[in-house]
Parts: C-alpha cells; structure tokens; sequence
C-alpha cells in the first residue's frame, strides 16, 4: 500500500503538471511574441501598447470595450494610423454543456485631416440584396449597378456621400481591392477576421487597403504631422 500511493500520486498529478508545464511554455511564446512587436514599433518611430481602449471598439463586432489587445500606432503616408488586435467572445450550449468562441480580428483606424457627417460602406447581405430587389435603391445608391447591388452605402447625409464615395473608390470596391468601412468624425475604421501579431512586418499591410480608401475618398484629403 506504501508503495502504491506515491504511484497513483504520480498518474494523478501527471496531467497537471503537464497543464502548468504547456502554459508555461504558451506564456513565454507570448511574451517573445509582444517583444518582437513592441521591438519592430520602436524600430519604427511607431507607438506600442499591450493593451488599449478606444470608444471606437463599438463599431467592432461584438462591441467590446475590453477587446482590443497589442495596439500599435504610427504614421504612414502623412496620416497616423492605429493597427489593433481584437477578439470578443461567444457563447453556444448543447444539452448541458456551453462551450466559449473566441473571435479575433485585426482592427484599422486611419484618421483623416477632417471631421466628416457618419459614413459607411459595407457589403450586402442576403436581407440587404432582397430589400433592395423589394423596396428599390436608397437615396444613398450611387448609380453603379454592379457596386450598388454589391454593397449598400450608409450616410447621414446622403449628398456628402455621393461626394466622398469617388468613382475610383467604387471602382476599388468592385475589384475587390479595399475593405468595407465606416467613418466617424475623422476615425476611419475597418476590420478583418485574423489571428494575432506574429509576424510585425505584416502591420504595415494590414494597413494598406484602408490607407487606399482615404487616398480614394473625395473631396481629396491631405493629411500631415503638422495637421495634429
């Protein structure tokens, strides 16, 4: 019985120490991965945070405050530009059991040189394709066949939108070059479905297609540090 004890000890205690041993091993890759971000922004003249909060996280899915996690910003192109992880979570039951999903996402907020009335672009859904068959375009509808029946335009003030939304961005919309986007007062904002950081040399392109779109809206925007 003596000799038994410390056996069952070892089977029972194996799978823990195997637990601790593996989150050991995920928080040291996870440190290493922070490091080599907060290395590449200083690298950069680049601003580096391992966890921010930002009010425009309510125009993310899930609407989580807490959701943004490494945050860096910089300039490129003559505007700052704010490059985010952000995840949100979701939870499904079956029977008795509830499982959590994570949903991560990399986050892109290019600020413009000027506030601008509410505006967004966003791809239509089947309800937005069926509306649209069943009620006829809104004032917003840009006369594009194919963009208007491929994504609706949102705007508090529909006559700014036909200006802000250029026929060089609509045609970019249709190539599928830039994402959908929104914008409030100067934040222009957009988000993709991603992991994290693990390569920071791939930030600068997470930013690229926004920075199309800002080049594309109309009236033309300059933007420059000493804007700021």
């Amino acid at each position: 019985m003596e000799v038994l004890i410390p056996i069952l000890g070892v089977f029972l205690g194996g799978p823990l120490v195997l637990v601790i041993v593996l989150a050991s091993i995920t928080s040291r890759i996870e440190r290493d991965r922070k490091a080599r971000v907060r290395q590449w922004a200083i690298a950069n003249g680049w601003r580096f945070q391992e966890r921010a909060y930002a009010p425009w996280t309510n125009r993310l899915p899930g609407r989580n405050r807490l959701g943004l996690g490494v945050t860096v910003t910089g300039m490129m192109g003559g505007r700052w530009v704010t490059v985010a992880e952000y995840h949100y979570q979701t939870t499904s039951s079956s029977g008795d059991s509830t499982t959590t999903h994570t949903h991560r996402y990399v986050a892109v907020l290019v600020l413009l040189d000027r506030p601008h009335p509410w505006l967004a672009v966003r791809r239509r859904g089947l309800m937005s394709q069926f509306g649209r068959a069943l009620f006829g375009d809104k004032p917003t509808a840009t006369g594009n066949v194919m963009f208007d029946s491929q994504y609706r335009v949102e705007a508090a003030d529909a006559g700014h939108a036909k200006a802000m939304v250029s026929p060089p961005l609509i045609a970019a919309h249709i190539a599928g070059m830039v994402p959908q986007w929104s914008l409030v007062g100067n934040e222009l904002l957009a988000y993709a479905p991603a992991g994290v950081f693990k390569d920071p040399n791939m930030i600068p392109g997470y930013a690229g297609p926004l920075m199309h779109v800002a080049d594309l809206l109309g009236p033309v925007d300059f933007s420059g540090p000493s804007d700021r």
